[in-house]
């Protein structure tokens, strides 16, 4: 089984990593889980770091974000793929996994459906 790490947006616009922007905050969580579900309906394996660490900014706050941003490395070094979801470029977290995985060699997908195909493909 291949494996996709899916890097987006977390924060909301006001870049807060805390309660004020839960909102926003949630509904990046849901486009990253609709991603993750379509994935696994299609048997790819898929790392989501939105759905590892839901809301945590406000059930740990004392937790600060650079330890999330280590965790998710450490996921996405053992993935396969990099899968960016929509407006990943106006988040600081996913341009940096962007570049790691790139760093990496790994292949950068821009569409679910070509994750799919990339996976059935590559397995």
């Amino acid at each position: 089984m291949k494996f996709v790490y899916i890097a987006g947006p977390y924060m909301g616009t006001a870049k807060t990593h805390d309660h004020h922007s839960y909102s926003e905050i949630d509904r990046n969580i849901a486009q990253a889980r609709d991603a993750l579900a379509t994935l696994a309906r299609a048997g790819v394996g898929a790392f989501c770091p939105h759905t590892h660490s839901a809301h945590f900014e406000v059930i740990t706050p004392e937790v600060p974000p650079a330890y999330w941003y280590e965790l998710d490395i450490h996921f996405l070094e053992a993935c396969d793929a990099i899968l960016m979801l929509p407006r990943w470029n106006e988040s600081k977290g996913a341009i940096l996994e962007k570049g790691i995985a790139e760093e990496l060699g790994l292949p950068v997908l821009y569409d679910l459906e070509e994750a799919i195909q990339w996976a059935s493909e590559t397995s």
